[in-house]
């Protein structure tokens, strides 16, 4: 996650706060209910009754006769008729079916998965930051698995390729590059999908490919780009491929990079 933060991928929008094992530091923890008599985890939670004058608590099926249904305490065999008067219900409770404990509230730990146990007041409290993707990279999905592929087939030409490269232009502006090429001069791939392409759109790659010394880019543009717009790009600085889809133009890309690479390496030579 540091890598693609770094690499300006995705963002932090805020922390959360997780508790964590107080031996351990494991935020993987479950609680952990039982019995504060004898410890025993074996209880139920049940809607309550009891008796006023025998004091007995139990359950309300303890309690239940007959239908229509009648009340008699399990404990003295009174039967009981006016709630408020002869029993009460204080709501839901928990018992315990090892040592018949009644209780309204259960002893609480919390396990982590290295059976380390911990009282809630011990819990450590971690923070962890919350991420989602930036606003760049949500332009850069739908031609991810494309450069995927591309960059493969690159590499296995011999050339230093890789995806969504950061790299800092002289302006000390970072750009994501979606496939850059590593050598002498280096080279820039941009794609330009239909959607995202303007009137502005030409002259923020040309000083893309300026502010990105010794370098050349490609554009992959549509086939239906403006010729007009092509005027303002300098051909030895920016080279176009125009395509009419991105998956039945792989190839096409592929030899013209690998052709503009042997033509700057033979002219270097």
């Amino acid at each position: 996650m540091r890598y693609y933060l770094e690499r300006g991928y995705i963002e932090v929008v805020r922390d959360v706060s997780l508790p964590a094992c107080s031996i351990c530091g494991d935020v993987c923890i479950r609680p952990w209910l039982a019995c504060p008599e004898c410890n025993s985890t074996n209880i139920e939670k049940k809607d309550l009754m009891v008796h006023y004058d025998c004091n007995y608590m139990g359950s309300e099926e303890e309690f239940k006769q007959s239908v229509p249904v009648t009340y008699k305490c399990p404990k003295c065999g009174k039967e009981l008729k006016r709630v408020g008067i002869d029993y009460g219900r204080p709501g839901f409770g928990y018992i315990c079916r090892d040592c018949r404990s009644v209780f309204q509230i259960p002893l609480i730990w919390l396990v982590c998965e290295k059976e380390h146990k911990s009282k809630v007041d011990g819990l450590v409290i971690k923070k962890y930051p919350i991420y989602r993707l930036s606003d760049e990279v949500k332009k850069l999905l739908p031609i991810y698995n494309i450069v995927e592929d591309l960059v493969g087939e690159l590499s296995s030409h011999g050339l230093r390729a890789e995806g969504f490269k950061y790299v800092k232009g002289m302006s000390g502006t970072t750009y994501t590059i979606p496939i850059f090429i590593d050598g002498s001069p280096s080279i820039i791939v941009e794609f330009g999908l239909s959607e995202e392409i303007d009137e502005r759109y030409p002259f923020m790659m040309v000083i893309e490919a300026l502010d990105i010394p010794n370098s050349i880019m490609f554009l992959i543009l549509p086939f239906d780009f403006k010729p007009e717009l092509e005027s303002v790009l300098n051909p030895e600085k920016i080279k176009i491929i125009k395509i009419k889809d991105l998956e039945s133009s792989k190839d096409k890309i592929i030899r013209e990079l690998i052709a503009v690479r042997g033509v700057v390496t033979d002219e270097k030579t």
